[in-house]
């Protein structure tokens, strides 16, 4: 449900992975394991649309495949601003809006503008 959840998040938008663990298992505490699975799987959705809360990039990001650096390469690559290192919060996807997606069927939403 993990990876189903990362998969959903749209385009041009970010999601932190606290807002995973809320919209799977009902708890932001299950954020150390979307990191966990997100670290450990090379095949982990999206893996750049999913970073800190605050909006910040994990040090750790990508580690020998680009780095936080790729991963903001990519954000910004979508449309996604950062001021002052950190991802604009209006891009900020949310647990009940991922629930939503989920509900209906992993259809990506467009991002906002």
């Amino acid at each position: 449900m993990i990876l189903r959840a990362a998969r959903v998040i749209p385009e041009g938008l970010w999601t932190a992975y606290g807002e995973i663990g809320l919209a799977v298992t009902g708890t932001r505490r299950a954020a150390r394991i979307v990191a966990g699975v997100a670290s450990r799987s090379n095949t982990f959705p999206n893996a750049w649309r999913v970073i800190h809360a605050d909006g910040s990039i994990p040090d750790g990001w990508g580690l020998g495949c680009g780095g936080p650096e790729r991963c903001r390469r990519l954000l910004e690559a979508e449309g996604v601003r950062f001021v002052n290192g950190r991802a604009d919060p209006e891009k900020k996807i949310l647990a009940d809006e991922l629930e939503l997606l989920l509900a209906e069927g992993a259809t990506p939403v467009s991002a906002r503008v």
